[in-house]
């Protein structure tokens, strides 16, 4: 790490670039390398994109740490907060297992499935989540089926289907992923521009629509089932389901009226910040009357390596855009494309 960064410090990059902006893209690759290879763990190398951003005088200690604290981190705030009520009421367990009732005992018909409530989880709450749940699903499926692992494909193809799936999802609502809001803090911030919640639907659904089918698709060419039907009891298991809880009702209205606040967004962007809502939702969860999570599990259930990381890449990001390191790159590749263009193509 430190001798990629001295490397980077001492290398004659361009005349364009400033000096502060050399700096920063020393200490991005160092962080980038940290992260990717855990020498240190996530939330240290998080505080070193912060704190480095000072010592090599890339940017203030206020102002990096301004920067932290951006609307993306306090989107997926409450995120990890319906996900953990959703996972503590039973809603995950109840629309999983009603799903995969409607799917039937064939093998690649239940992939589907699993490809499809993964993908749907994932467009209202964050990647990781909606993975954890169907997979643990997928688990008890190999158990009770015997399945070896390493050598099944069925299960090569739920264990893969299941993050591939997560990620389609993910783009088709803003709420799908802290990238999605990230991207639109970050054009806001720089173009002014806006992308409301309905519009971003409008292409991101169909495109859910369309991939999932297509990667499910490729996942039985490469890795086509050994077994053709698969009796799991699930179907019972859905028939049997007791009647909805107080608490499910509960979070359900909550989250219901948060997806509803965030559509009506398309029509009144400024009083219906996509993340103010979001914020809102949360914070109703302990209110008195519906108090349906306790900060306890609600603090056991926040990834706050998650949080702290971005809020160091997002730090970084924008004191790239203010040291003009993020035009210099940008430029830099579209050269380097333009000068490799055969002459004469254009």
């Amino acid at each position: 790490m430190l001798g990629a960064f001295f490397i980077i410090l001492v290398l004659p990059l361009s005349e364009s670039l400033s000096s502060k902006g050399h700096r920063l893209m020393a200490l991005s690759v160092a962080c980038l390398i940290l992260w990717v290879t855990e020498a240190v763990p996530i939330p240290v190398t998080s505080i070193l994109a912060v704190a480095g951003q000072a010592l090599i005088g890339s940017a203030t200690i206020r102002q990096a740490g301004a920067n932290f604290i951006s609307p993306v981190f306090f989107f997926v705030l409450p995120m990890f907060l319906f996900a953990a009520d959703v996972r503590q009421t039973g809603l995950d367990n109840r629309f999983a297992l009603w799903l995969l009732a409607k799917s039937g005992t064939d093998a690649r018909k239940i992939v589907l499935a699993f490809m499809v409530g993964t993908a749907a989880m994932s467009m209202v709450l964050s990647d990781v989540p909606a993975c954890a749940i169907w997979m643990a699903l997928a688990l008890g499926i190999f158990q009770r089926e015997s399945l070896q692992p390493g050598t099944s494909n069925f299960g090569k193809a739920l264990m893969v289907g299941i993050p591939i799936a997560a990620l389609i999802g993910g783009i088709g609502t803003p709420a799908g992923s802290s990238i999605n809001i990230m991207g639109l803090a970050m054009l806001s911030d720089l173009e002014g521009g806006e992308v409301p919640f309905l519009k971003w639907m409008a292409i991101g659904i169909p495109m859910v629509i369309l991939l999932i089918p297509i990667s499910w698709y490729v996942l039985m060419r490469f890795y086509p089932p050994e077994i053709s039907n698969i009796r799991t009891g699930i179907a019972e298991n859905s028939q049997g389901q007791r009647p909805f809880s107080l608490d499910e009702k509960k979070v359900m209205g909550v989250f219901g009226i948060v997806i509803v606040l965030w559509i009506l967004s398309n029509w009144y962007p400024r009083e219906l910040d996509v993340t103010m809502v979001a914020l809102i939702g949360g914070i109703a969860l302990f209110l008195p009357g519906i108090d349906v999570l306790t900060w306890g599990d609600a603090s056991r259930s926040i990834g706050w390596e998650a949080l702290l990381m971005i809020g160091g890449v997002t730090s970084i990001g924008l004191a790239s855009r203010d040291t003009g390191l993020t035009t210099w790159v940008v430029s830099s590749i579209f050269d380097g494309i333009a000068g490799s263009a055969p002459s004469g193509c254009c």
